[in-house]
């Protein structure tokens, strides 16, 4: 072999040397995902921080409004699933849980956009606890749940129905004190807790709201002096306060307005 023959064959043994590591420069030789995770563990916090990315066959997910016709069938699934719907009276026709139509379900009433508008079910042996979903029922206007067996405190989502008209949840086992929150319901005309083992004072707060011609709050454990506000219902029409431990007298603004037929103030005298 001449110099010049020897010289070509170094230099061509140089370059199928150096191949290797000009693909691996150029990417040639990288892991695919599955070795790249497995090589560098994941920490729980890079774990819970990491944000996912969309990719070209990841579409980003869609921003949902705060309240919808699914959003009210949910609430209505929680309500079933946390007072033991399977025990409740209205047997295998009540349609919950199945793909009908929310109005088609015992007890559920809705406006023509599927929103649920009544919620009625009364004497039906609900039991467990008000689960705080309903709070969601955005065009709710009735809510019915008397004379079951409802325990545990009121959910203080119930302050967010803005549009509630009515709410009975007399006769049943709610314990507690009574949510200011319930303030927040402006278009409230009746409010029945009775008959339950409410305790604390009456908010306060319930004095602004104006359309309430009906309060029943007799037979709770409830305490201390009705607060003043309530003097503030010009539209109060009755009120129910036996059966409890209030002290002090009915503010005298309400006299000459509450029908007494059908109201009971527990022996406690109109204040001077």
């Amino acid at each position: 072999m001449t110099l010049t023959g020897t010289t070509r064959w170094l230099a061509l043994l140089g370059i199928v040397l150096a191949l290797p590591a000009l693909l691996m420069a150029c990417g040639g030789d990288e892991p695919d995902a599955g070795e790249g995770a497995a090589s560098t563990p994941r920490t729980e916090a890079a774990t819970a921080t990491a944000a996912p990315q969309p990719t070209a066959t990841t579409a980003p997910l869609l921003t949902i409004g705060p309240t919808s016709a699914e959003t009210d069938r949910e609430a209505l699934v929680a309500l079933y699933n946390a007072t033991d719907g399977p025990g409740w009276n209205i047997g295998i026709d009540g349609n919950w849980l199945t793909d009908a139509p929310l109005d088609e379900w015992y007890g559920v009433f809705t406006d023509d956009s599927g929103r649920v508008t009544s919620l009625l079910l009364g004497a039906n042996n609900l039991s467990g606890e008000i689960p705080p979903e309903l709070g969601s029922l955005a065009n709710l206007r009735l809510l019915r749940l008397g004379s079951n067996d409802l325990s545990g405190e009121m959910p203080t989502e119930l302050g967010s129905l803005a549009n509630l008209e009515v709410l009975r949840l007399y006769e049943n086992r709610l314990s507690g004190e009574i949510p200011p929150e319930l303030s927040n319901l402006a278009n409230l005309a009746y409010m029945e807790l009775g008959d339950n083992q409410l305790s604390g004072e009456i908010p306060p707060e319930l004095g602004i709201l104006a359309n309430l011609k009906g309060l029943r709050l007799d037979e709770n454990q409830l305490s201390g002096e009705i607060p003043p506000e309530l003097g503030n219902l010009a539209n109060l029409e009755n009120l129910y306060l036996s059966d409890n431990q209030l002290s002090g007298c009915v503010p005298s603004s309400l006299q000459g307005q509450l029908d007494m037929t059908y109201s009971d103030l527990g022996g406690l005298p109109f204040c001077p």
